[in-house]
């Protein structure tokens, strides 16, 4: 390797096709250790015939690489600075693969251009500034430093042609020799094309630039039809109704006591009476920014796509249309245009100093001190969205305040190589702990005015989290690689009684149902459901309650 960087110092010209080369080779040697540590824990080198087969996936591996480096070096002016920068990239992608087990891909790129400032800075460290620099920004200046040769368009266009002669041979001697163990072997592990640098990340830029690019679908208007129903007719529908989502971020199933985990994260909402905690409840995505479009699109995971959303409203469209008010307090990067009726409440930093530091995302209080403020005066009818930082990684210990530190030690970094698996759960447990404090603290304000005014709240979370298991951390694999602990996600809803002889809601039916296998493709026409707004869109059989309502004209008791 160090002969291979002294190469590229040199000052002999060298082609653009043999630049490519060796920065395929860097990747390769140096950028994939994950990737090749993944390999042989799959295919140990046991005889000959593994030997052989670990040097296949090798040169496929070296020759897909160069195929996709090969196109930045096409115009010659821009070879040197795009390959240079392609290695910068190369060595990001690489550290996180490396520190956390991510996958890249389309949705993780998607991630990348839809976070923030605040939450991108919580992921720099010394650690990952260092990684980048000795393994990308090096390598860059090296490749920056070598002179290109200044071949006829004739040899250049021979260079090329070889070097494209070369990587379909040696795909095709691949596929002839070990066809049937690659293909066993990639399509049972699609992991590792997420975990290949730089073919990773420069397929996902290639799909995402393709994706945002594109011409635009026509916006469709959906929901035309919505009105309230039969129950808003009835002698006591003057009365103020509110009905609570708040939307979780990064919490998983696996760590609510309420379903079963050993330890006490949920103390406070296992005292309240008539709680409903659904078990069995899976995610539209592992991203925030693919749940939770898809949680308030009426497409469903199977026909959700991040395009189709943008082009036809959404469950708040749908709801203000039905001449309901709405409102969205926002604590995440953003509402990921589902807002657009009805606008992003965030909260003003300087309000809520307890909350808020200058260098770094405020905690959830923040929001829900927001919403809570509003409450004693509350005289409308309609739906409230809280949409939770809640346990959004890998800065767990800033999402909660210090006397909601319970379980330690904590981890307090965003390296997971400082800590010890143990001290990363604790941190996510106390984020769960305070979730817990801030659903049942806004159910006892409810309670507090139920004299005059029907509510309920719905809590799920947007996706799930890895903690260690497996060698994962955080979450976005892509959904049909992904651990249950990223799709399994926690669900809560509690109404006052007022909103339940409303609503006609058999709480008792609602608690024996609760282990029903359910998922985000519920949310949107659950939700209509409990407001009883009527529309076309509205899909009785995904509506989760509706099995345990009463007809509108059925007396309740």
């Amino acid at each position: 390797m160090i002969k291979s960087i002294s190469l590229l110092r040199s000052r002999k010209p060298i082609s653009a096709t043999a630049l490519t080369a060796w920065s395929t080779l860097w990747c390769l040697l140096v950028l994939n250790i994950p990737f090749w540590t993944r390999v042989l824990e799959l295919r140990p080198l046991g005889d000959a015939r593994d030997v052989a087969f670990v040097a296949s996936v090798a040169l496929l591996a070296a020759l897909i690489s160069n195929l996709f480096l090969m196109p930045l070096t096409l115009i010659r002016p821009l070879a040197k600075p795009l390959l240079s920068v392609a290695l910068v990239l190369a060595a990001l992608a690489a550290y996180f693969v490396w520190a956390y087990g991510v996958l890249v891909d389309k949705v993780m790129i998607r991630n990348v251009f839809e976070t923030d400032a605040l939450e991108a800075g919580e992921l720099v460290n010394w650690k990952l500034l260092l990684f980048v620099g000795v393994l990308g920004v090096l390598p860059a200046l090296a490749v920056l430093s070598v002179p290109l040769a200044r071949p006829s368009w004739r040899r250049e266009l021979l260079h090329r042609g070889v070097a494209l002669g070369v990587t379909v041979v040696g795909i095709g001697l691949v596929a002839f020799f070990f066809y049937q163990d690659q293909a066993s072997f990639l399509r049972n592990n699609r992991d590792l094309r997420h975990r290949l640098v730089p073919v990773n990340y420069l397929s996902g830029v290639g799909s995402y630039v393709q994706e945002i690019t594109k011409r635009k679908l026509p916006y469709q208007a959906i929901g035309a039809d919505a009105a309230l129903g039969p129950r808003w007719q009835t002698p006591n529908a003057e009365r103020p109704l509110l009905l609570v989502l708040v939307v979780g971020e990064t919490a998983r199933a696996a760590n609510f006591s309420l379903g079963g985990y050993g330890r006490s994260t949920n103390p406070r909402l296992a005292e309240v009476k008539d709680l409903v905690y659904f078990t069995d409840v899976s995610s539209c995505g592992t991203s925030t920014a693919i749940s939770v479009p898809c949680m308030f699109s009426d497409l469903g995971r199977e026909e959700f796509s991040a395009e189709k959303a943008r082009a036809r409203d959404n469950l708040i469209d749908i709801v203000a249309k039905a001449g309901l008010g709405v409102a969205w307090y926002g604590n995440n990067t953003n509402c990921k245009g589902i807002c657009r009726a009805a606008g992003e409440k965030r909260a003003i930093r300087e309000q809520y100093p307890q909350y808020c530091t200058s260098d770094g995302p405020c905690m959830d209080g923040a929001i829900f001190e927001d919403f809570w403020s509003t409450l004693p005066s509350y005289s409308g009818r309609g739906l409230v969205v809280l949409h939770q930082l809640g346990s959004h990684g890998p800065g767990y210990h800033l999402r909660y305040p210090e006397s909601f530190n319970r379980f330690t030690p904590v981890c307090r970094s965003t390296d997971f190589s400082k800590c010890e698996v143990s001290e990363i759960v604790n941190a996510y447990d106390n984020t769960i702990l305070y979730t817990d404090h801030l659903l049942a603290e806004t159910i006892t304000r409810l309670q507090s005015m139920a004299d005059r005014v029907d509510s309920a709240i719905l809590y799920v979370s947007d996706h799930g989290e890895s903690l260690g298991e497996n060698g994962l951390f955080l979450h976005a694999v892509p959904y049909a690689l992904a651990p249950r602990v990223q799709t399994h996600v926690p669900m809560v809803f509690w109404s006052s009684n007022g909103f339940i002889e409303r609503m006609g809601i058999d709480l008792k039916c609602l608690l024996e149902e609760r282990s029903r296998p359910l998922s985000h493709d519920n949310y949107l026409h659950t939700v209509l459901g409990l407001l009883d707004v009527s529309s076309s869109v509205r899909q009785p059989g995904l509506d989760f309650v509706r099995s345990c309502q009463r007809s509108a004209a059925t007396p309740v008791g």
